[in-house]
This record gives C-alpha cells, sequence and structure tokens, in this order.
C-alpha cells in the first residue's frame, strides 16, 4: 500500500511537454480569424485621413494591446490597496490522536506524581479570528502602492506615445495609398506600352529596318525603363497593403481614400520659432513625463530599502475557541505586541545612502538625455519639413516641365522610330517624376506628422472604445486643424521686388553707362522688374576696385549690395576678386557689370519667394564703415571686412578666384585712376 501510494505521488508530480494537436491548432486560427475583425464597423466607402486615423485608433491591434496593459496596470494598483489593510485572520482546526495525552506532573520540591493526569481530550476542535498589523509591511506596502501608481501613469504615458506614433504611421501609408490609387492605373498603362514597344522592336529586328546593335540597345533601354517603374510600383503596391493592415482590415481589402480638401502642406510654413516648439515639446511629450514617474519610481523603492532598517513592530489582537472539555473557559481574547530589529542591517545605512545618490544622479541624466533628443527631434522634424518641402517643388516643377516635353513630342510632325521611342522614354521620365513628386508629397506630409508627433500633440481623447469613427474623425479634424491655425501659416506666393541701380562706385564715368546697361540687360533677362526710384523695393550698388598691374593682368574687387532704398539696409552683399587683362577695355567693364547682375539674381529669387537668404544680413549701410569707398574710383577708406559676407555663387567670364584680397593689399593713387587705358 505504502509503494503504491509512492508510485502515485511520483506519478502526479512529473511534467512532460504537451504540444498542440492538429484539431487545436485548428481551433485557434478559426477563433483568431473570427476575433481579429469582429465588432468593427463595416468599411463601405472610401476614407479620409481623419477617418482612417480614428479607425486605426480604435481598431489596431497593436495600440490595443497597450490599452490592455494600463488597464492591467490599473488593476494592479486596485489590488495592492489591499495590501495596507490590517490581516482579518479567521483558523480552524479539528485534531484527534488514538490515545489519551497523560502525563505525570511534579510539585515544586521535584517530587513526580504517582498517578498520571490529562489536560487535553483526545478529539478536540479549535478556532479563531483576529487582527493582524504589521508596520512594517504596511510602510512597504505603502511605497509599492505609490510605484504601482506610478507605473499606471507609465501605461498612460506609453499609450499616448503608441497613439501619436500610430497617427503619425497612419498619415504616412494614407498618403502614399492616394499617390497609388491616382498613378497605379497610369503605371499599368504605360507598362502595357512598353511591352508593345519591345514587341514591335523585336519585329524591326527581324525584318532588319534597323541594325542589329540600334535595335537591342532601343530595346535594353526600355527594358531599363520598365525595371524602374516595376520597382515604384511595388513601392506603391506595398503602401496599399500597409495602410489596410494599419487599420485593421482583411489585408487583401482595396482601402479607397478620399481625396484631400486643405491646402496642400507644400504650401505651409511654420508660424511659430524651433524654439517655441521645442519648449512645447519639452512640456508635452510622453518620454520627458515617463522619465520623471521612472524617477518617483525609484525614489519610493529607494524609502522602501530605507524602511526596512527599522524595527518591525507587530500587533494582533484574537478571540479564540477551542472545544477541549477540560478547560474552564473554552473562549478568550488574546492581545500581542512584538518588536523586532535587525541590528546587523542597520550598518548598511552609508552603503543605501550612496545607492540612493547614485540613483538620483542617474535619474537625473537619463532625464536630461532625453531632454536632449526630444529638442533634437523638434527641431530635425522642423528642419526636415523645410527640405522636403523645397524638394516637393523641384519634383513638382520637374514633372511640369516632362508633362510639356511629352506633349511637345507627341504633337511632333517628325514621326519615326526615333521619335516613338523617344516618346516613351519622355512618357518614363514624366511618371517617374510624377511618382518622385507624389512620394516626395507623401514624406512631407509624413514631416508635418512628425511636427505633431515630436510636440506631444494630443488629438484624441484617452478613452475611444465608446465613441463612433465619424465622432473621433471629426474631433480629430478640428484638434489638428486648431493647431496647424496655431502654428502654420499659408506660404504667400512669390512677389515681385522692384529693383533699381543705384550708386556704381570705382567705374569711370565715361564707362557707367554701360556699365549700368549690362547689369540691366543680364536682370531684365531674368525677369527682374526694373523700376524708378519712388517704386523700386530695393537698390543694386556695385562698388570696383582696381589693383596695380601684375603679371600682364590687372586684379579686380568687384563688391555688389543689395539695399532697402528707404532705409539704407543691406539686404544682401557679396565679393569677389577677379584678373582682368591688360589694358582694360570697354568689354571688360561690361562682363563685370554682368558679373554684379548675376552675383544679385539668386539672392532676389529667394527674397521674391520668401526663402531665407543663404548668409548673414547687414545691418550696416552701404555707404558705413564696413563698406565705405572713396568717390575716387576704387579706393578704400577702411580695411574692416569682418562685416561682408562673401556668397561665392555665380561667376564671371573671366579669370575669377574667390578668396579675400591678401593684407598687403595697396589702392590705387588718384594719378593712377587717371590713367587706366580706355577709362577717359
Amino acid at each position: 500500500m505504502t509503494v503504491l501510494l509512492g508510485a502515485v505521488l511520483l506519478g502526479g508530480c512529473s511534467v512532460i511537454p504537451v504540444p498542440l494537436e492538429t484539431s487545436e491548432r485548428e481551433r485557434i486560427a478559426a477563433e483568431a480569424a473570427q476575433k481579429l475583425f469582429a465588432g468593427q464597423e463595416p468599411l463601405t466607402r472610401s476614407v479620409s485621413l481623419y477617418e482612417a486615423t480614428a479607425r486605426a485608433l480604435k481598431y489596431q491591434m497593436e495600440y490595443r494591446v497597450r490599452m490592455m496593459e494600463q488597464a492591467v496596470a490599473l488593476g494592479q494598483l486596485d489590488v495592492s490597496r489591499f495590501d495596507m489593510l490590517p490581516k482579518l485572520m479567521i483558523n480552524a482546526g479539528y485534531s484527534t490522536r488514538d490515545n489519551d495525552s497523560f502525563g505525570f506532573g511534579f510539585s515544586p520540591n521535584g517530587g513526580i506524581a504517582t498517578n498520571p493526569s490529562a489536560s487535553q481530550e483526545r478529539t478536540r476542535d479549535t478556532a479563531s479570528v483576529g487582527f493582524t498589523w504589521n508596520v512594517l509591511d504596511f510602510g512597504l506596502s505603502y511605497f509599492r502602492a505609490q510605484q504601482l501608481a506610478d507605473q499606471t501613469l507609465i501605461a498612460e504615458e506609453r499609450r499616448r506615445k503608441a497613439m501619436q506614433n500610430l497617427a503619425q504611421d497612419v498619415r504616412l501609408a494614407w498618403w502614399r495609398s492616394e499617390a497609388a490609387q491616382r498613378l497605379l492605373p497610369q503605371i499599368d498603362e504605360y507598362l502595357e506600352e512598353i511591352d508593345l514597344a519591345i514587341e514591335k522592336s523585336r519585329i524591326i529586328e527581324n525584318r532588319k529596318l534597323l541594325p542589329p546593335m540600334q535595335t537591342a540597345s532601343l530595346r535594353r533601354g526600355l527594358l531599363d525603363l520598365q525595371q524602374q517603374i516595376s520597382l515604384r510600383r511595388q513601392e506603391l503596391a506595398q503602401s496599399r497593403i500597409e495602410l489596410s493592415a494599419l487599420l485593421n482590415v482583411p489585408p487583401g481589402t482595396q482601402v479607397q481614400v478620399t481625396p484631400p480638401t486643405r491646402a496642400p502642406a507644400g504650401m505651409l510654413e511654420l508660424r511659430s520659432s524651433i524654439d517655441t516648439l521645442e519648449t512645447i515639446a519639452l512640456r508635452s511629450r510622453p518620454e520627458m513625463a515617463e522619465e520623471t514617474y521612472k524617477a518617483r519610481v525609484n525614489e519610493s523603492d529607494i524609502r522602501r530599502s530605507m524602511l526596512q532598517l527599522f524595527p518591525n513592530l507587530t500587533g494582533d489582537v484574537t478571540r479564540n475557541y477551542d472545544s477541549n472539555r477540560f478547560l474552564v473557559n473554552n473562549t478568550w481574547i488574546s492581545i500581542g505586541l512584538s518588536v523586532a530589529f535587525n541590528l546587523v542591517k542597520a550598518f548598511s545605512l552609508p552603503a543605501l545612502n550612496r545607492s540612493a545618490e547614485a540613483q538620483r544622479q542617474l535619474d537625473d541624466t537619463r532625464r536630461l538625455a532625453v531632454a536632449m533628443a526630444v529638442m533634437t527631434q523638434t527641431r530635425m522634424a522642423a528642419v526636415r519639413y523645410g527640405l522636403l518641402s523645397h524638394e516637393f517643388g523641384v519634383w513638382d516643377q520637374a514633372a511640369r516641365d516632362d508633362e510639356q516635353i511629352v506633349s511637345y513630342l507627341s504633337s511632333s510632325a517628325d514621326v519615326g522610330i526615333d521619335t516613338e521611342f523617344e516618346l516613351i522614354r519622355a512618357k518614363a521620365r514624366y511618371l517617374v517624376s510624377k511618382i518622385n513628386r507624389d512620394m516626395t508629397y507623401a514624406n512631407l506630409e509624413a514631416a508635418l506628422g512628425r511636427i505633431h508627433n515630436s510636440v506631444g500633440l494630443d488629438a484624441l481623447p484617452s478613452e475611444v472604445e465608446s465613441h463612433e469613427t465619424a465622432a473621433l474623425a471629426r474631433q480629430l479634424q478640428a484638434r489638428l486643424e486648431q493647431w496647424e491655425g496655431e502654428h502654420l501659416v499659408t506660404r504667400p506666393g512669390p512677389q515681385q521686388l522692384p529693383l533699381m541701380v543705384g550708386e556704381i562706385q570705382g567705374v569711370p564715368e565715361a564707362l557707367v553707362k554701360e556699365f549700368v546697361a549690362s547689369m540691366v540687360r543680364i536682370l531684365e533677362l531674368s525677369k527682374v522688374t526694373i523700376a524708378t526710384e519712388a517704386d523700386a523695393k530695393l537698390s543694386i550698388n556695385a562698388a570696383v576696385v582696381l589693383d596695380r598691374p601684375r603679371d600682364g593682368g590687372r586684379p579686380a574687387r568687384l563688391r555688389v549690395a543689395l539695399l532697402d532704398p528707404a532705409t539704407k539696409e543691406v539686404r544682401f552683399s557679396s565679393e569677389l576678386k577677379t584678373t582682368l587683362s591688360e589694358p582694360v577695355d570697354i568689354e571688360q567693364w561690361r562682363t563685370l557689370g554682368e558679373g554684379a547682375a548675376y552675383r544679385v539674381l539668386g539672392p532676389v529669387g529667394r527674397m521674391q519667394t520668401g526663402r531665407a537668404l543663404q548668409q548673414k544680413k547687414l545691418s550696416a549701410p552701404w555707404d558705413g564703415p564696413a563698406l565705405r569707398l572713396s568717390r575716387v574710383a576704387g579706393i578704400p577708406q577702411s580695411s574692416s571686412r569682418q562685416a561682408t559676407v562673401n556668397d561665392a555663387a555665380g561667376s564671371l567670364p573671366l579669370r575669377l578666384t574667390f578668396e579675400l584680397a591678401p593684407a598687403g593689399f595697396v589702392p590705387l593713387s588718384k594719378a593712377e585712376v587717371a590713367g587706366v587705358p580706355d577709362a577717359q
């Protein structure tokens, strides 16, 4: 019997792996497929960006996992509150023995009684109910509850971060799907056209209408185009699958998107400064709050460690019952109080203090590191938005130009084999330009979403389960439009900045007219409006400094500046060195005038489109100390050059070098200026 009982016990303690059976796997798969899309609002029409984001936040599984983690943290907090209450202990028992508990007593003088006696029955029942409270356990439970409360807040911040990341992912996938919805039919049509052209090239090769080498080269070029277009088609097709996954619809579902109605992101620019956005980010980002909560959790842990050094005080109040008939009182109340103190552990206090201080320093350093990362991400998001806005403009212009080329080739009267293949290549370039333009625009919209993410924008409430998708979409749209209205502004269109030719210094009086005419001709060819002094918004001033002849040439320095005619503020300044041929004739002066105009074309264009100049603005007026020139041709009155900004863009059809004048520069005297050839 004993052996059998031992075998049963050993068999019950043994554990063996139990793999899933085929039927169990099938049941799990069917259950997952049924629950994955159950209880969702049906997707029966095209969705806008806001509807797609709202649907993703309501049904996307990874985000729902974050919400469940927060619910679990709240449940643990509720449980931890009961640990701080006194323990109410209820005990009941039954005991029996096979003989009586007789024993011999002894007297105070050491004598042993001759007759045995017993004070306890063979069988008896016992019971007790009482409160027990441990002060140390209460303190530890209190700090543990504080930690769980902070862990709940950490789970909330992680849910916020998951919501913001999901909104950004949906934004990128939605805009790429919008591009795919428009471009995929065009791509398929073009790929069919390439297939027909390849078949035509084989017919031409078989009939020997063109040399075999030329036919093979044309066909190889068509295959290259087909490969490039196919790769971009793959990216567009994948974006639609990504959007389906984010919306938690079956991957094979073709989600149709509603064309946008708001102003394109390429027409928007930041109204708020980057410093303002960084301040908002430091205040609102979930990571910053999470690090603060983590520091509070660690601080509670430090206090728990310190609390364990204190004496352990335990008190209890218990009511007891015993069925033993030999007892005078079968029920009684007992009260107890005990203190325990671990003296050895008290010696660890200095080490605990050092550990606590190190932990606090670590928390502060980690919080500062996160703050630096937040500021960097915010600035990078703003800079990336500006760069992508410019890149989108480039691709948009490229698409327009490619469209004109296709239109020209399509209407060309010279129709032949070469023209037909050239038209196909032009269509390929046009299609690639459109794909790049639309993909860049999707990245531009994603960059705007990255700005939303980097500043910690919360566009929806924490509770989304009880709201319908349409209501969430309206709330999301209103919140985003409010934020964009506060921090974004429509970029102004190109504005005309009429120019006037202002003061010309260092040019012989007899050649000033030719010098100015050369400047005006280049400006007019570049569609820059030349106006009178009353109507001009900018004034272009130029100064030429000639050095002594050297090695058969005449070193010269050209200074050009754009000034505000009203305030004389220098908006742009550029300086270059060149070498003129001896003797300096009228054509070289005309070339210098053209060079002066070329130097300001880029800055004028940037100012017309509202883009910042890639140089430091000068606050000194044109005739101030930094740029003061004598009325006598080319004699500088100040050697100060620190306020002059050199712009190396552009070139002159002369020998140029762009370094500053050497330290030993010697200006011409009046007599030398009067002797300049062709200057009379």
